[in-house]
């Protein structure tokens, strides 16, 4: 078996939303079987949903223009709508970004940009109960994010993990408290 997953996540999927970042395209470009459940998931009613820099690190490693068009059309091919403008409305919501930075160890390198606007957006759009798929383990501080997910991919022999990540009221709460008494 060349994936592991709970077997009934598309089902638990229907009808939600799910910030996709370059990790899971990556892996999804490498694996037939990741790529099928992804297609599964879309095809249950989740709604996939990306930001330009995950689509920004996706393309970067194509080296002809073929292949960025190809893996542009991937995109696409997976329904993914890609949220544009996202700095503007991640500015109202310093608090949030606050909290995100004080999750880190400050001796560790922080979080990256793509992952620190991916957790943003799931704030921005908590009411939702977005979801984050990740591979970006380091980036989703468990002081914040709730995983609610793992899916194991063998591609090559190697061992991947994405993860499927959800934004805790009651978490972000208690980092706030934390702010609040500094």
């Amino acid at each position: 078996m060349k994936l592991q997953h709970t077997q009934t996540l598309a089902i638990d999927l229907s009808n939600r939303h799910v910030l996709i970042d370059s990790t899971a395209l990556i892996h999804a470009s490498e694996s037939d079987e990741f790529l099928n459940l992804l297609t599964d998931i879309v095809s249950g009613g989740c709604m996939l949903y990306t930001i330009p820099s995950v689509v920004y690190e996706y393309t970067r490693t194509a080296d002809t223009p073929e292949k960025f068009k190809k893996r542009l059309e991937f995109i696409k091919e997976l329904r993914i709508t890609v949220l544009n403008r996202i700095e503007e409305s991640v500015e109202a919501h310093s608090i949030f970004l606050v909290a995100y930075n004080r999750a880190y160890n400050k001796k560790e390198k922080g979080p990256s940009y793509t992952d620190s606007l991916l957790c943003a957006m799931a704030y921005k759009f908590k009411h939702m109960s977005i979801l984050i798929l990740s591979a970006n383990h380091r980036d989703m501080p468990p002081s914040i994010f709730d995983r609610t997910e793992l899916i194991t991919i063998d591609i090559g022999g190697n061992l991947f993990t994405e993860a499927l990540y959800e934004f805790s009221e009651d978490k972000f709460a208690n980092i706030l408290g934390q702010i609040e008494r500094a």
